[in-house]
């Protein structure tokens, strides 16, 4: 009886840790499966700029937001007549684009660019110039009442100068660069003079 009874104990004991066992490997699994996807990014979700909007491409087709969502974006407002800073910015922008096809990730990412000038930014124009920076930009244009309505939801500033320069009128403007994520997020502000380095380290950290 003895024999019998710590035979049928040790049955139990061994049923006890495989049903433990049973219950603890699908966690496990779990757990291993959550480790291998994609970490986090530590840059903060700016929820006060951004939203949704309507404009046009270089090629002359409506632009939403809604289709920057699914890469990782870097966006610019100015103005291709600008003298100085936008083709600084425009070229900066593109440096970065080269480092991350280096890294075999540009495909993820698209700059765009939004003029604040539609009068003389148009989509003829964009589709001239912007191809001189070999980023694959996208151009954006409309109304002046449409530009002024996005412009404010990522809080941009733009004045037109009364008086004409040697290239005609000029702005004085707002020059950030804004980073938004694959949800078109707005997730790092950048000023015009911002270091390469970072801005490709950040953009690598939304992939």
């Amino acid at each position: 009886m003895g024999a019998d009874y710590s035979a049928d104990c040790g049955k139990l004991r061994t049923g006890g840790i495989m049903g433990k066992l049973l219950y603890v490997l699908p966690l496990l699994v779990a757990l291993m499966l959550a480790g291998c996807g994609k970490q986090e990014s530590d840059l903060p979700v700016n929820t006060r700029l951004g939203g949704d909007f309507t404009l046009t491409d270089q090629n002359g087709a409506p632009f939403q937001a809604e289709k920057l969502k699914g890469k990782v974006s870097i966006l610019f407002f100015g103005y291709t007549h600008c003298p100085d800073i936008c083709p600084a910015v425009l070229a900066q922008v593109a440096q970065v684009y080269r480092h991350l096809e280096e890294d075999g990730v540009a495909d993820q990412v698209q700059p765009v660019f939004i003029t604040f000038d539609p009068e003389r930014d148009t989509v003829a124009h964009l589709k001239e110039y912007l191809p001189w920076f070999k980023a694959d930009m996208i151009g954006l244009t409309g109304s002046l009442e449409q530009i002024r309505e996005v412009a404010k939801q990522y809080g941009v500033v733009f004045i037109k100068d009364q008086e004409a320069g040697e290239q005609g009128y000029l702005f004085t403007h707002s020059d950030y660069i804004y980073l938004l994520d694959e949800q078109a997020r707005v997730r790092k502000l950048y000023p015009a003079d911002f270091k390469i380095d970072e801005v490709v380290t950040d953009v690598e950290s939304l992939l």
